[in-house]
């Protein structure tokens, strides 16, 4: 606190008042002049003390209190910069700095963190931030402690502080370190099921361009193959898509010795399947009110290619002289569609389907499909992963049952030769109202469905029974076998639903779920693993048709790993909460099931580049007159130097902070410089002076 006195006017009258004396007297002094009066010097003075007395002249005295200069720190601690040994650095240099501004006495210091976003490092905003809080006339400079990898700089960072405030860099790291990484150069979004998406990568690894490292591809979680990608160089990896939906395609290079870190070995990217067309074979055994209802639920999806055959005559009466040919209306394809084509239909459906023989001339029998089809059929399922639907009719309890084919050891439900015929209303079961499929017709309208009258009772050997009747016998059956599924409907009764009798059911809603499941659809999946967050949470959670306790394995970004114990929150939900260990790809394992769940940005440009770097903010630095340096392990602080406002700044190796010289004043007090009356008084002895020179 210190005292300064200075002169302060408070006019006794308006001040067009004094000004119009002032003219007065002035004109009197031109007046005197031109006239070459002997009073011209007390004019003068006379009309300064009349104008001065007027004024009102005061001595002030204020007791003012200087103020500090801020200085304002932004401590990197972004994911890029928690990486090895940096911390240590750089809380290290922090601690340094602070203590040498403290011994300024003159300094109030501010530190602001410097996160990581969604888009990488973002310096820009912490600083533009921290200035609309912060005293700009008191600013003395903006240090940055930090790896140089920013993201958010733009093109004139320099406009965004006050003129003649200069911007320090301080890069914490070693720029020799050894970082290897992948990167994707085109990374398709959508691609066509059962077609390839062509992915184009580069491995970078500076100063070891020219050697090979194997990367590993995985699409879903499943390794489908590795190369030896050449270090610098692009290239190509075709990958086909398998299902509809979320692909997650993971391009994994195998780590190098002595690197930072392995967060960039990965690269992760979510790919859309789409399906062009979807192919289906429909074969009828028998017309029936049913066929028509298939046919039509099937037509009036336009991404479908139905090929439908139906068989309309009884070939099995030994009196038929004709050959199968002869009976058709149109020859069936047998030996194109079940050994030619098979593997182009993407879909195979049997509706009431039985095994059937023709009598040629002479007594011959020629079976309408071969034992030899039944296993193509088999082997589209198990190795192909094909799609298999069997609507079963009465003639699946009996001898000519497909489940006495070479079929049968894909068929989830064997009969039991007995047929149910009754009244009944379909219901869900537990797993029918957890599973995606059937989960959504679950509540009220389950129990206005209408009835159905027969059934094909049946023993379930495998699969999930999500349909029953009322005595429990199973209605509807749904099983992986092998690569593919499989799906029977045991019952021919499903039409009334579509012809709306008594009041009807979800006839094509359920069944083009179960055709969508069959086909693969990811999120008709019945055991399921996600994770997603919210905020500094993130929530996994598994749905399954079983019960618990499950657990699953967690490997996080930073590629630590931990086991998470599910609780559970209703009938074939489980969940668990865990801190948010950043954005990127979250691995995840429970039993037979695994995923990758993206949080945040897959890739996340935080890691694109390690090294640190002074070609950021180097040019920010320079255009303010600051500082710009690498601190390795076992550097020093910078000296740190206090300078005038708009001082000609040439030393840029040492820390320049502006001093301002700002206060604020606590007190002040005024005094009149002298009494009214004295000035006054002093006027009227001039203008005497000057009357009385010029009178003689």
């Amino acid at each position: 606190m210190f005292n300064i006195p200075t002169v302060a006017f408070d006019p006794l009258v308006a001040g067009w008042i004094i000004t119009a004396l002032a003219v007065l007297g002035i004109i009197s002094v031109i007046a005197a002049a031109l006239g070459r009066l002997p009073g011209l010097l007390p004019r003068v003075f006379a009309t300064l003390i009349l104008c001065l007395a007027l004024l009102n002249p005061q001595t002030v005295e204020e007791s003012r209190e200087p103020l500090r200069d801020e200085v304002l720190i932004l401590y990197d601690i972004s994911d890029s910069i928690n990486l090895g040994s940096r911390p240590q650095y750089r809380d290290r240099i922090y601690s340094d700095l602070v203590r040498a501004l403290e011994t300024d006495g003159n300094l109030e210091i501010t530190t602001a963190s410097v996160p990581t976003g969604e888009n990488g490092t973002q310096l820009t905003r912490a600083l533009v931030e921290q200035l609309g809080n912060l005293p700009l006339s008191r600013l003395a400079g903006v240090i940055a402690i930090t790896d140089g990898q920013v993201h958010d700089l733009p093109e004139h960072a320099d406009k965004l502080l006050p003129q003649g405030v200069p911007f320090h860099t301080l890069v914490i790291g070693d720029p020799t370190g050894r970082d290897r990484r992948i990167r994707a150069i085109v990374a398709p979004k959508f691609g066509v099921v059962g077609e390839q998406a062509e992915f184009e990568i580069r491995v970078d690894d500076p100063g070891f361009e020219g050697e090979r490292a194997l990367v590993e591809i995985k699409l879903n979680g499943e390794v489908k193959y590795s190369i030896k990608a050449l270090i610098g160089n692009r290239v190509s990896i075709p990958l086909e898509i398998e299902r509809r939906g979320v692909n997650t395609v993971e391009l994994a290079v195998q780590p190098a010795t002595d690197e930072l870190t392995t967060k960039n070995n990965i690269f992760v990217s979510e790919i859309s399947g789409i399906r062009d067309r979807m192919r289906v074979l429909l074969v009828t055994g028998q017309p029936h009110s049913g066929g028509r209802a298939w046919r039509n639920l099937l037509k009036s999806d336009p991404t479908v290619d139905l090929v439908h055959f139906t068989i309309l005559t009884n070939p099995g009466e030994k009196n038929t002289n004709a050959s199968q040919n002869e009976l058709s209306l149109i020859q069936f394809p047998t030996r194109q569609l079940f050994e030619e084509k098979l593997d182009e239909f993407d879909l195979i459906i049997f509706d009431r389907f039985k095994r059937r023989n023709t009598y040629g001339r002479g007594g011959r029998v020629n079976p309408i499909l071969p034992p030899y089809y039944f296993q193509n059929i088999a082997n589209y399922v198990v190795e192909d992963g094909g799609a298999l639907l069997i609507a079963t009719g009465p003639a699946f309890a009996g001898e000519n049952s497909l489940s006495r084919s070479l079929l049968s050891g894909v068929l989830p439900a064997r009969p039991t030769g007995d047929i149910a015929e009754y009244g009944f209303t379909p219901k869900l079961n537990d797993k029918g109202r957890r599973h995606p499929v059937t989960a959504p017709f679950f509540g009220n309208d389950d129990q206005n469905w209408s009835r159905w009258f027969r059934v094909v009772e049946s023993d379930v050997v495998s699969g999930h029974i999500l349909m029953e009747g009322e005595a429990g016998e199973p209605l509807l059956v749904l099983e992986k076998v092998g690569d593919g599924r499989v799906g029977m409907v045991m019952s021919d009764q499903a039409w009334l639903w579509s012809r709306n009798f008594e009041g009807g059911g979800p006839y094509n809603e359920l069944f083009r779920r179960v055709a969508h499941w069959l086909l693969g659809e990811p999120d008709l999946d019945a055991e399921k693993l996600v994770a997603r967050s919210d905020g500094d949470t993130v929530t996994v959670e598994r749905r399954t048709l079983g019960d618990g306790p499950w657990s699953v394995m967690a490997q996080y970004p930073d590629g630590t790993e931990e086991t998470l114990n599910l609780r559970k929150v209703e009938d074939g939900l489980y969940r668990a909460q865990v801190k948010n260990r950043g954005q990127g790809a979250y691995r995840l394992t429970s039993g037979d099931i695994s995923t990758v769940t993206a949080i945040g940005a897959l890739n996340p440009r935080e890691f694109a580049r390690l090294a640190p770097t002074l070609g950021i903010l180097e040019p920010l630095s320079r255009a303010t007159n600051g500082y710009a340096g690498i601190i390795n392990p076992k550097d020093t602080l910078p000296a740190l130097r206090r300078i005038a406002a708009n001082a000609n700044i040439k030393d840029r190796a040492r820390l320049n902070l502006i001093v301002h010289n700002d206060y604020v004043v606590r007190t002040s007090r005024r005094t009149a410089l002298a009494p009214g009356w004295l000035f006054f008084a002093l006027a009227l002895l001039t203008l005497a002076w000057a009357w009385r020179r010029e009178g003689q």
